[in-house]
């Protein structure tokens, strides 16, 4: 295919993306509207205490329009029970048209380049684990049964973003747009705002205030009681496991390119932190306040240690898993060219020294003799020097 007609061709799937976007979102409006009016029936924040249905509320129209949770959460349930959580849609809704888009503008801008399908594929991924976890089942339990919150937790604090930032949105945005506006991108990405919400430090800070803030100081009483509250906490969440992901998985050109063993340090600490307070969870003798209603029956304090008993075993679970798919590609990345070069350590100083400076030697035999290389590793120290 001529490069005229990719350059046609692509726009179109563009504009396909945001044809859907805009359909998706005025089905939305009308599910909205339609709950407004009635005709939807009343979620929990539609019925008075008698159980008797009232006029359904903005916020829940906005955030919880739909089933209302009865029973346990249990067999098909977790799979057919759905509500409708409008805001959190609309904005996944127009990021995915956003990231087709660039998808597509990146062999328009850059002949003969094509986005890693993998990359998208993680990307989607991490929309759908969101659009599950603020629609899903777990997303209409979340504020009668604790332990479906934490499940939710789970999935927009480390799932959602970790596959998010494999998905590698900003170098995206860079590589799809026109030069100046490129450059434009790569100043803000790297610039001192961003430096510093990313420098490690900082991205382990938010994310232990965040955990243990939001579970262990009474905050999470308000956001099962409060639909405003619990959207506060699913932004909050995603954002504040963007930021420490970014770091950990994340191939991103920000400043801060953290070597393999320092990735595993962040991660080992943050499940020290998700351990700590699912632990206090599981110890505590005072329940997480759930919001009642007539078709949920369930001990708080032991909902509530359930809910600290997930957080440690699943949030340490996940970051394992995470682990393990940073040192498989490490170990991959030292064995790509000098699988038989002298020796497992040698490899690693060399893969390390690569990713590092940018550049690889030829010959093995003549890996530290070679001017360039040398060259960019004192460029390297020099750069460090400066940040410093």
């Amino acid at each position: 295919m001529s490069a005229r007609s990719r350059t046609s061709r692509l726009p179109r799937l563009a504009v396909v993306a945001w044809s859907v976007a805009l359909v998706a979102l005025a089905l939305l409006a009308v599910a909205v509207w339609h709950y407004l009016s009635g005709s939807g029936g009343g979620g929990m924040g539609g019925m008075d205490m008698g159980g008797a249905h009232e006029h359904p509320s903005v916020v829940d129209a906005l955030s919880r329009a739909g089933a209302e949770p009865f029973g346990p959460l249990l067999g098909t349930k977790l799979f057919t029970a759905w509500h409708l959580d409008a805001l959190a849609l609309a904005l996944l809704v127009l990021f995915t048209a956003w990231y087709l888009t660039c998808v597509a503008l990146v062999s328009v801008r850059r002949p003969g380049s094509r986005w890693p399908p993998a990359r998208t594929f993680c990307f989607l991924g991490g929309i759908a684990v969101c659009a599950f976890a603020t629609n899903g089942s777990i997303a209409v339990y979340d504020q009668v049964l604790f332990s479906a919150h934490m499940v939710g937790h789970l999935a927009l604090v480390m799932v959602g973003p970790a596959l998010l930032v494999a998905g590698q949105p900003l170098r995206l945005a860079i590589e799809s747009s026109p030069a100046d506006r490129a450059e434009r991108i790569t100043r803000i990405v790297t610039g001192r705002v961003m430096s510093l919400l990313t420098a490690p430090p900082v991205a382990l800070a938010t994310y232990t205030v965040v955990i243990v803030g939001s579970h262990l100081t009474g905050v999470m009483d308000d956001i099962m009681r409060n639909s405003w509250a619990g959207q506060v906490e699913h932004l909050v969440y995603v954002v504040a496991g963007y930021q420490f992901f970014v770091l950990v998985v994340g191939n991103e050109p920000i400043r801060w390119r953290m070597a393999a063993p320092a990735r595993w340090l962040l991660l080992a600490v943050a499940m020290a932190v998700d351990t700590f307070t699912g632990i206090v969870l599981m110890q505590g003798t005072s329940p997480i306040e759930l919001l009642s209603t007539p078709g949920v029956h369930v001990d708080a304090l032991s909902d509530t240690r359930t809910g600290g008993a997930i957080m440690w075993f699943g949030g340490d679970a996940i970051m394992a898993v995470v682990m393990v798919v940073l040192v498989i590609g490490w170990l991959r990345r030292v064995d790509t060219h000098e699988a038989d070069e002298k020796g497992w350590l040698e490899q690693a100083r060399r893969a390390t020294f690569a990713e590092h400076t940018g550049t690889e030697a030829d010959d093995p035999e003549t890996f530290d003799d070679d001017d360039v290389a040398r060259t960019s590793y004192n460029e390297w120290l020099t750069k460090l020097e400066q940040q410093g």
